[in-house]
């Protein structure tokens, strides 16, 4: 396959060289979600909620209203885990991180610690015992709990979470707990699993295995080794997931798609190579696999611009291999140090990658600006970028759009 070619399967698997639908249903938003296999989470709402854009990207304006509606009603179609940073995924693939599950001990979020460590425990339990109430976010529930555990600094963020917080997410990490949603601010609304979807099933929170329950509370004897538990992840279904999704990829494509090891991952692939799902390819020269049923069109009319966090480019070597394109998040850079903005998001004309847009949302002026545009060398599509950030601008109810400067009224 030619680097081209390569690319045009990449974003033909992803679902972004389809014509978006002049008015988007919930089949539409269910088979996107479905062909992705996941919707990263980020807190940063710069432009919009970050798991909003990537079903805007590949079909256009939709009601958000109706994509909530789908996540957090009965029937779920989505579970929130850390499945690639925080993400929603099908309750049935939730499943497959079993022993991501199993092994929540292994860090230490506050269970061994030789002074408060049975205080933390306990909060935990007096948490398990609130939510049979029904769901509540951390704020709300610290108010039905009682503990005296000091508040812990974290590192060189400085921050100070409540130690309700931390047990929380331990036991979010756990599978004892679950998400039904989020508030307005954002905040996680936590839930016992079978609150969330019949699929999730009752985990049993625990703090080692059956043969060594308290393995996981031996402050001293270092982190235990993965698959400790005996239990482990599906990643032949993860792998086969990503394959599909992906349409050609590497071997590291396919494991960081659900932040998988490479061993397991490797294993994984040889199965479907023997299958046949996967087939050897190669991409100018270098090898790649393939999904057995990924298109390959001759050509491709995508035109998009892309969260940070969409699945066609958050794993960045992948889209350096593919699209020759350089791309880091610089939400975290120092303003001084940023070389293209803040919230960069990636334009994908045709089969190309070809600028990163500092865009931001100004909710207050009802603007919808593009801060600053670089185009890649040989690169230079106004006319088409305008007319993206112009249809992003109406779907987030702008009033007008700000092109570097150049201001274009929406009516």
């Amino acid at each position: 396959m030619s680097l081209a070619a390569a690319r045009r399967t990449a974003i033909a698997a992803t679902g972004l060289d389809r014509p978006r639908p002049p008015q988007v249903t919930a089949r539409h938003l269910k088979a996107t979600f479905e062909r992705m296999g996941l919707a990263q989470i980020d807190s940063v709402a710069r432009v919009v909620r970050s798991h909003y854009l990537p079903f805007y990207s590949r079909l256009g304006p939709y009601d958000r209203s109706r994509l909530d509606r789908l996540l957090y009603s009965d029937p779920r179609m989505g579970a929130e885990y850390w499945a690639h940073a925080a993400a929603f995924v099908p309750p049935e693939t939730w499943r497959h991180f079993a022993r991501s599950r199993a092994e929540w001990w292994r860090i230490d979020h506050g269970q061994r610690h030789p002074e408060t460590g049975a205080a933390f425990r306990a909060l935990q339990r007096s948490l398990l015992e609130a939510l049979e109430d029904g769901p509540q976010t951390a704020r709300s529930v610290s108010e039905l709990v009682d503990h005296d555990l000091p508040e812990r600094h974290r590192g060189h963020w400085g921050w100070n979470p409540s130690q309700v917080k931390s047990a929380l997410e331990a036991l979010f990490v756990s599978g004892a707990v679950s998400s039904a949603g989020r508030n307005d601010h954002f905040e996680r609304i936590y839930a016992l699993p079978r609150d969330v979807s019949p699929l999730l099933g009752e985990p049993v929170l625990a703090y080692g295995t059956p043969e060594a329950p308290d393995l996981g509370l031996q402050s001293g004897a270092g982190k235990p080794p993965r698959g400790v538990s005996g239990t482990a992840n599906d990643v032949l279904a993860l792998t086969r997931i990503a394959a599909r999704a992906l349409g050609v990829a590497r071997p590291d494509c396919l494991a960081d798609y659900f932040r998988q090891l490479r061993a397991p991952t490797d294993v994984a692939i040889e199965t479907l190579l023997t299958s046949g799902e996967l087939v050897e390819v190669e991409v100018a020269g270098s090898p790649a696999l393939r999904w057995h049923a990924a298109r390959t069109p001759r050509a491709t009319a995508a035109r998009a611009l892309l969260a940070p966090f969409d699945p066609l480019v958050f794993h960045r070597p992948r889209i350096e291999w593919l699209f020759d394109f350089h791309f880091r998040i610089e939400i975290y850079t120092p303003a001084s140090r940023r070389k293209h903005g803040y919230y960069v998001m990636p334009f994908l004309l045709g089969d190309r990658l070809v600028a990163r847009v500092d865009v931001h949302r100004d909710g207050p002026a009802g603007v919808l600006r593009a801060l600053k545009v670089t185009w890649e060398p040989g690169e230079e599509h106004w006319d088409e970028l305008t007319a993206e950030l112009t249809a992003l601008g109406r779907w987030l109810g702008a009033g007008s759009v700000d092109v570097c400067g150049t201001h274009l009224p929406l009516s």
